[in-house]
């Protein structure tokens, strides 16, 4: 599992994933997502590279969007494959992360 990040000009942090949000994928990235995500009001995280996700990779993004949340901001998922959103939507936490295919959706839910 990959993680890579950059903050935009405008303050927005958007985290890119790539690999297996497995057991393992989850361990690999877990640490260094919650310390990004944490320091960022608002943070897009751009899930086209991931090709699995498990209940694990699952409590990884909550994790990251319950302490964004609690400081009064906001993370958006972006790009999931068809799959992955399936996951995401079949567990609920579609209702905690917007989830959006378009990338100037996912910034303006932001501000939402």
């Amino acid at each position: 599992m990959n993680i890579d990040h950059e903050v935009m000009a405008d303050g927005v942090l958007k985290i890119t994933l790539v690999g297996k949000m497995d057991l393992a994928g989850a361990q690999q990235i877990d640490l260094r997502f919650n310390a990004l995500s944490g320091g960022h009001l608002k943070v897009i995280v751009d899930l086209s590279g991931v090709i699995f996700l498990a209940s694990m990779g699952l409590r990884t993004l909550i994790m990251g969007a319950k302490t964004v949340n609690k400081k009064g901001g906001k993370l958006v998922l972006l790009n999931p494959t068809p799959d992955v959103e399936q996951v995401l939507v079949a567990s609920g936490v579609d209702d905690l992360m917007p989830v959006c295919h378009d990338f100037a959706v996912a910034h303006e839910k932001l501000s939402q």
